[in-house]
């Protein structure tokens, strides 16, 4: 899946789950998309440099993810939701951990 047919899929989710007033779904969609975006944005190598010789800086070309890249992106959402969910489970915490595991089984519902 391209990440374009994937932020598609995200956008119609988002307003889905807003229109049933379901916040943490809302939330977990959102940080995906600006996740993709900011996988998406074009490293800025050379801008000081550019900024001193004050070159004209438009707009550019966003970089396009593979479907590895996508599931990257995708993994790493879902690993950090599980790392903390056993940190909280550890402290004592179990009610924000199973918060944090139903996010990461609805990153799931995207990947593949």
């Amino acid at each position: 899946m391209s990440a374009g047919v994937l932020k598609e899929r995200l956008r119609a989710d988002l307003k889905a789950a807003m229109r049933a007033r379901k916040s943490s779904e809302v939330g977990v969609i959102r940080t995906l998309i600006a996740a993709i975006d900011n996988a998406e944005a074009v490293p800025i190598e050379g801008f000081q440099e550019r900024l001193r010789q004050h070159e004209f800086i438009g707009e550019v070309t966003r970089r396009e993810l593979d479907a590895s890249a996508l599931d990257a992106v995708l993994t790493a959402e879902t690993q950090s939701r599980l790392a903390a969910a056993e940190d909280y489970e550890r402290n004592g915490r179990a009610d924000e951990g199973a918060r944090l595991r139903s996010e990461a089984g609805l990153i799931a519902r995207y990947r593949g």
